[in-house]
């Protein structure tokens, strides 16, 4: 015993056991997390004016903290709090004793780390950002622009490793039929992401290259460079982050409710056909006529505008049918739990299932975009970043909550203790309650007028109204975050040795000890003969 914890301490500090570098992946995330909260009140704060509080002094300083806001909870948040949860638990689930490519994992942790400081320092600090900060070129700007293509090709590191990993160590019999519902989710979304995020590396190099040596064109005017890259926080790329939410719930829900899956494959190709709707590398105004109809400009050529239908037809099209796979896929959840049993209220149940509800409803926000009748009210730009701004905190929120669920049902490999329920369903419940609030009142607000990227005062009542309604809901998600540190924590502390199987899972990764040993499983895995195989292993016995 003493050798083996020898064994797994010299692992765990040359970062080459999986689990020590996922565990580092959430932690950071979290504590990004907070930062990213705190930054969210503070710019809801300035947006209501109260009593003239000058927070940011300036609209080009908000600005700044407003792209923060956005770069943070998609880039220091999201991305890394799956990426750490799949870097654990993937390998155990697919019966791996490792992550493949356990070195660049853990590399691209580091390289992530160093970029997300250097990109937080660069906005604040060194006066930089993605907008007009300044009338002149600072280095500052090309800071951030460096820091976040450092960040995405760190991201991209660990993704391919997650990929690899379903795609190649699966054990005889593991067929990606049988691939658990978490494991494809993470190979959907890595697959999407490893796709689209490049095409924003290469916008962020043009951008870096004309701020060079003469006079801007195109990425490099400082007045449009936000609205340029602005495309991979808008519809329908800012539902690739959220992939991996709809993995958990499928994970989660038959495994509590004591069932196997109905429809497996069909469950499997609603997530398949989501990631599929979530690449908008295509939608993108910098190269092309536009898709969005908010870009619409009715003094485009003749010769122009077909592209231009063509696109705004596909832009409409996806908005649409990207809301079939979520429904069919909370449908699916349903009869899964008609079939079994009723399961407890938990964490982990309750993070599960209002992740996929908050997605549903930015979905709902973006189809009510996308249609002709509110053109109108989206014509104006700054007005379309407000109503982006909705869509936004509605993923956002969809993603911490399948986070917090996430974070309670693998607790005991993550962590080697049970977490504290009742804390993560408040939690999970508080972020479900404010980012709806939130992201409806923004969304409210695009419709009457309100330019999100401006704090100038505006009389209109509507808006007054719901920027305070916006502010709560802001509230009541950092209050969320909180509870998600009171939740693991009691699982960090724990000294009890915990059951292998606490849940009486289906998948492998409840074969294996609780926390697993530096090479995950005891004794060798067998030939898989389906989706479940701790169950085939009950029912043989």
């Amino acid at each position: 015993m003493p050798d083996e914890a020898v064994s797994e301490a010299r692992a765990s500090l040359a970062m080459n056991d999986h689990k020590s570098v996922g565990r580092m992946w959430i932690v950071a995330s979290l504590i990004f997390l907070a930062l990213i909260s705190v930054l969210g009140i503070l710019t809801n704060l300035e947006r209501l004016s109260l009593g003239g509080a000058e927070i940011f002094g300036t609209n080009a300083t908000y600005f700044q903290g407003w792209v923060l806001y956005r770069t943070g909870a998609i880039f220091l948040v999201a991305l890394p709090l799956f990426i750490g949860i799949a870097t654990s638990i993937v390998p155990l689930q697919v019966g791996s004793p490792s992550i493949a490519f356990p070195r660049l994992a853990a590399a691209s942790f580091w390289a992530w780390l160093v970029g997300a400081i250097v990109h937080i320092i660069s906005i604040f600090g060194a006066d930089g950002g993605l907008g007009p900060a300044n009338a002149t070129l600072t280095e500052g700007t090309l800071m951030t622009i460096t820091s976040l293509g450092f960040i995405i090709v760190a991201l991209l590191g660990a993704s391919l490793c997650i990929a690899v990993t379903v795609v190649a160590l699966r054990p005889a019999g593991m067929n990606l039929q049988r691939v658990p519902a978490f494991s494809w989710s993470m190979l959907v979304a890595t697959s999407v992401w490893m796709l689209s995020l490049p095409v924003l590396i290469a916008n962020l190099i043009f951008a870096y290259v004309d701020l060079q040596g003469r006079e801007p064109i195109a990425f490099g005017n400082r007045d449009e460079l936000w609205t340029n890259l602005e495309w991979a926080w808008a519809q329908p790329q800012i539902y690739a982050y959220a992939i991996p939410v709809l993995g958990v719930v499928a994970e989660v829900v038959p495994t509590l409710a004591g069932q196997r899956q109905p429809g497996r494959d069909v469950v499997l190709s609603f997530i398949g056909l989501f990631g599929l709707l979530s690449f908008g590398a295509w939608a993108q105004s910098a190269l092309s006529v536009g898709a969005d109809p908010a870009f619409q400009n009715p003094a485009l050529p003749e010769s122009e505008q077909g592209n231009f239908i063509y696109e705004e037809f596909l832009f409409v099209a996806f908005a649409l049918a990207i809301s079939v796979p979520i429904l069919g896929l909370l449908g699916g959840m349903a009869d899964t739990i008609r079939r079994g049993k009723l399961p407890k209220p938990s964490a982990g149940l309750v993070g599960a299932m209002v992740g996929p509800t908050l997605l549903l409803l930015a979905v709902i926000a973006g189809e009510v975009r996308a249609f002709p009748f509110f053109w109108e009210a989206l014509h104006d730009n700054h007005v379309l970043l407000s109503s982006s701004t909705a869509q936004l905190t509605l993923v956002f929120g969809a993603v911490i909550t399948a986070g917090i669920g996430a974070l309670a049902y693998w607790a005991p490999k993550l962590f080697g203790g049970f977490p504290a329920d009742p804390i993560g369903i408040l939690g999970a419940m508080a972020i479900f309650g404010g980012a709806a609030l939130a992201g409806l009142a923004d969304m409210a607000s695009a419709l009457a007028g309100q330019p999100d990227v401006s704090i100038q005062a505006i009389d209109n009542g509507t808006i007054e109204t719901m920027n305070v309604v916006a502010f709560v809901g802001v509230i009541m998600m950092a209050g969320g975050v909180l509870a998600i540190f009171g939740l693991i924590l009691p699982a960090l502390r724990s000294s009890e040795l915990l059951p292998d199987d606490p849940w009486d899972g289906h998948t492998l990764e409840w074969a294996a000890p609780s926390p697993p040993p530096v090479g995950n499983f005891v004794e060798p895995i067998g030939k898989i003969r389906s989706a479940e195989p701790l169950l085939d292993e009950l029912e043989v016995l």
